[in-house]
């Protein structure tokens, strides 16, 4: 218990060792213990962080020294630094082993999702096959999935994934097959409230009518992943107190929604050189 330990010889040790190895701010550091204040049931020396450090970049595998990066995952999961490496490689072993995936794409993985490190592995065998059996998905299909977005095993199965799979089904009129593309194609849709999907399908429909808009956003996902406070409402009322009198169409829609800032910048909803358009990125 942290109020058992002794100041001098632990608690004040362990601090300014993670501070100083880490580069932290005493912001930062803050931060961190009260996110994780069992940290400060673990003596830890420089030596003992200094070998955690070389484990994490192996695991990770991130280039030696690279402190930035150690501090970006430790920041997200400070308890990172005391799980036992013997679950931590074991977990990893498991996801390797699962799906059938070489060692960078697990590290990966990890770095996206470093729960999974400690996560355990029946739990993870269980979501996995729930995922696998709820999307009807091959074996590849699954692997491709939860690489690609392997936080998707945070989510809890019973409360979040089937209820959120559900209400795609009824509310975008999806097969089985159109329900398993969209979750491959837009798996990061499983993270949004049914509140956000609502307010931006609302959106859509109160300019195209909400059939077209239902195929739109099936068709084109990233425009459900768009921000309606920074960027579809400010285009919108741009337009709108231009008065310019719009009728809009799909390519108008993906104009307004996925243009990147200097791109609506220029051309608004006009037409843009060909070869100019730049990859979208999610609000």
């Amino acid at each position: 218990h942290v109020l058992a330990s002794s100041i001098e010889d632990n608690l004040e040790p362990t601090i300014d060792n993670i501070q100083s190895s880490l580069k932290l701010s005493d912001k930062e550091l803050t931060k961190m213990i009260v996110r994780t204040p069992e940290l400060l049931t673990h003596k830890m020396s420089a030596e003992n962080i200094k070998q955690r450090f070389s484990f994490l970049q192996e695991v990770l595998d991130l280039p030696e020294g690279d402190v930035a990066s150690l501090r970006k995952y430790t920041m997200r999961r400070p308890d990172i630094l005391v799980w036992r490496e013997d679950s931590m490689k074991e977990s990893q072993q498991w996801v390797k082993q699962r799906f059938g995936l070489g060692d960078a794409r697990v590290a990966q993985m990890c770095r996206n999702a470093p729960g999974l490190f400690y996560a355990n592995t029946t739990t993870l065998s269980d979501k996995a096959d729930s995922i696998q059996s709820e999307l009807s998905l091959s074996e590849e299909e699954l692997s491709n999935l939860v690489s690609k977005f392997s936080t998707i095993f945070y989510y809890n199965i019973d409360k979040g994934f089937r209820p959120k799979l559900q209400y795609l089904r009824t509310r975008l009129e999806l097969d089985e097959e159109a329900l398993k593309n969209l979750g491959l194609k837009a798996p990061s849709l499983f993270s949004y409230s049914e509140g956000n999907i609502e307010e931006k399908l609302q959106f859509y429909s109160n300019l195209v009518g909400e059939r077209e808009a239902k195929r739109m956003v099936v068709k084109s996902s990233n425009l459900l992943k768009q921000s309606l406070k920074k960027r579809l409402k400010p285009r919108l009322e741009e337009i709108q107190k231009s008065g310019v009198k719009v009728r809009w169409t799909e390519t108008l829609m993906r104009r307004l929604a996925i243009r990147t800032n200097n791109q609506w910048e220029r051309y608004k909803l006009g037409d843009a050189p060909r070869g100019g358009a730049a990859k979208p990125k999610e609000q």
